[in-house]
């Protein structure tokens, strides 16, 4: 091969790899008719034929490379490469299997067939093949990397630990390795070693937004509340521009209860970077959530000022403050624009909706929310809604969708037998939970008010008695379940699929709240769920023993955000070791009491099984 020809090959890799597929192919046709049936040329013009999408050309290019050097396995794995792009797998895994007839101790043959089976979520045949690569390439982080994944996947968290370790063994400067190894371990509750893990990994260079945000949260659960301020601050420091990030920092910094200013570095960020909208969002929305809305019309007088673009959501921001210094025409105005605009976007939708309500403009709110349902009917939101705009025109639909009688279902959770009564089982468990809230003060993004709330999903913890609770769990809401009605045209009961086994029921979060003297849930929905409850672990004897309503959960009444002075339709006294199970969509909050003692509970959503 001439010096000219092997430049020429150079540069038409060069051009594929800066995404130039179609100036490769040309690049390679002029050397193929020098040089005709030569098979690196035709190995490259395959493959810019395919980055550029001409697809059979490529295949035919694939074929003849493949017919110009049958001995080389190169042009094997790169004709693999394609089928598996288009999917073609069983011919794929052909081909892969002559490359590994001609080379079986070439590591990228064993890694491409098993990242082919994984895939195909073929598991014990994707955990096979590379294990033999790593036994070929042991100093291979990504090897070690993708064996991990693939215990993952088959629940085995111990064994892609195991794994990791290995791979640590071979390099122990893998960075990307080390923070495989920091998920894994948080994921197996040692948040302390998880937290060491993910501060090695950044040591060694894995410097990304999730790793500071991750860290933060296993500080957090491993009980350092101002060592996760301290880790999620010094993120955001290093990546401003995060909105994600910077939601952490102000919400860990909240959760500490210090008196400080919880939005210092976001207010920073979008002056230094004030053409990013979403990080103006995030201060928006943080401000409101903390109950700055008076400095909100500044802050979007800035962001226009300083370039900001008018992106729908910012513009949604926009009408929603005009709206809350009075100007309610005008605000609609500007939400009916942008809901024509963009019919698609839940967050102009969500948002026009409340506003209509806001205006008790219910026949606009149930219109647009019936629209919207058609294409979504499962949107916990739209369905909330929905039912209030009914409520408002007295339209007899409401019964239907909130039925209060029917869909508040409060149900006994019995003590496991190894416990003599009902009432040592709550007790122990309080004892657990009491030990679980870690934060200062409430959460920013829920809707407790005077209390704390457990970070992360609660079952996820390897405590014995919880463990036990989610399988106690299980057992009442199965029950539960297979007495609920069904009817496929209702947003509700349709989607009860009525599991057979209690362990098919899926929860999508799990949480415990601790309330004190005042403490009380604003009214809420929960967005992402089907069911969603509340078990009650330990009662102030006020609770308990008084006469009147508080510390009792109600149903029925808005939240505070729509103005709506509607009473509750129904509400249920509190009792320990009672489930109440209800729709997500409806509403639901709880009223205030006043004790020395706290008021515990556990709760979950529920999403529907697999039919």
């Amino acid at each position: 091969m001439n010096p000219n020809y092997r430049q020429s090959l150079q540069t038409a890799n060069q051009l594929l790899r800066s995404g130039r597929g179609a100036d490769c192919a040309r690049l390679c046709q002029q050397l193929l008719q020098q040089m005709p049936g030569e098979a690196n040329a035709l190995q490259l013009l395959a493959l810019g034929q395919q980055q550029a999408g001409d697809f059979e050309a490529a295949e035919d290019s694939f074929r003849a490379a493949l017919h110009a050097a049958p001995k080389i396995p190169q042009p094997l794995l790169a004709y693999a490469a394609f089928l598996r792009q288009r999917e073609r797998f069983v011919e794929a895994q052909e081909t892969l299997l002559e490359a590994l007839k001609l080379a079986p101790e070439l590591v990228d043959v064993s890694n491409a067939l098993a990242r082919l089976h994984y895939q195909q979520e073929h598991w014990p045949q994707a955990m096979r093949y590379v294990l033999k690569a790593a036994d070929l390439a042991p100093a291979a982080p990504p090897l070690w990397e993708l064996a991990a994944a693939i215990a993952q996947k088959q629940n085995d968290v111990p064994h892609a630990l195991e794994l990791c370790r290995r791979g640590l063994k071979h390099n122990p400067e893998a960075p990307r390795l080390q923070y495989s190894l920091a998920q894994l371990l948080r994921q197996e509750c040692d948040f302390a070693e998880s937290a060491e893990a993910y501060e090695r990994a950044r040591q060694l260079g894995f410097e990304q937004p999730d790793l500071y945000r991750n860290r933060a949260e296993a500080l957090l659960d491993s009980g350092d509340i101002e060592a996760a301020v301290v880790c999620a601050n010094a993120g955001v420091e290093r990546f401003p521009e995060h909105p994600l990030l910077q939601q952490t920092a102000a919400q860990m910094s909240y959760s500490s209860g210090a008196k400080r200013d919880h939005l210092e570095k976001l207010r920073l960020a979008v002056r230094e970077r004030p053409s990013n909208p979403a990080l103006w969002q995030t201060l928006i929305e943080l401000m409101k959530r903390l109950g700055e809305e008076e400095g909100v019309e500044q802050v979007l007088l800035e962001s226009l000022r300083l370039g900001c673009p008018a992106t729908p959501n910012m513009q949604v921001l926009a009408a929603l403050d005009l709206a809350q210094r009075g100007q309610e025409a005008q605000a609609l105005e500007q939400l009916q624009r942008l809901s024509d605009e963009s019919p698609d976007s839940s967050y102009v939708s969500h948002n026009f909706a409340m506003q209509l309500l806001c205006a008790t403009e219910a026949e606009r709110a149930e219109e647009l929310s019936g629209r919207w349902l058609k294409t979504a009917p499962y949107d916990q939101t739209m369905l909330a809604y929905r039912g209030t705009a009914l409520q408002l025109l007295g339209d007899p639909r409401e019964s239907e969708l909130v039925d209060y009688a029917r869909m508040v279902m409060p149900v006994e959770v019995p003590a496991p037998p190894e416990f003599s009564t009902r009432a040592e089982y709550f007790a122990e468990l309080t004892q657990i939970l009491e030990g679980l809230h870690h934060s200062n003060a409430q959460p920013i993004e829920q809707s407790v008010r005077g209390g704390t709330q457990t970070n992360g999903f609660l079952f996820r913890l390897k405590e014995p008695l919880l463990l036990g609770l989610e399988q106690q769990l299980q057992l009442a809401i199965a029950g539960a379940v297979q007495e609920m009605p069904t009817d496929a045209d209702h947003p509700f009961w349709g989607r009860n699929t009525r599991p057979k086994v209690a362990s098919d029921l899926r929860m999508s979060g799990a949480w415990s709240v601790r309330l004190r003297d005042q403490g009380y849930h604003a009214n809420h929905i929960h967005p992402e769920g089907w069911v969603s409850s509340a078990l009650y672990i330990s009662l102030p004897d006020e609770v308990q023993q008084g006469q009147g309503t508080q510390g009792h959960i109600q149903f029925g009444r808005p939240m505070k955000e729509l103005g709506l002075d509607l009473e509750p339709r129904r509400t249920v006294k509190p009792v320990v070791g009672t489930l109440v199970l209800f729709p997500s969509y409806m509403w639901h909050g709880t009223l205030p009491f006043h004790s020395d003692q706290p008021r515990i509970t556990v709760a979950f959503d529920l999403l529907p099984g697999a039919r």
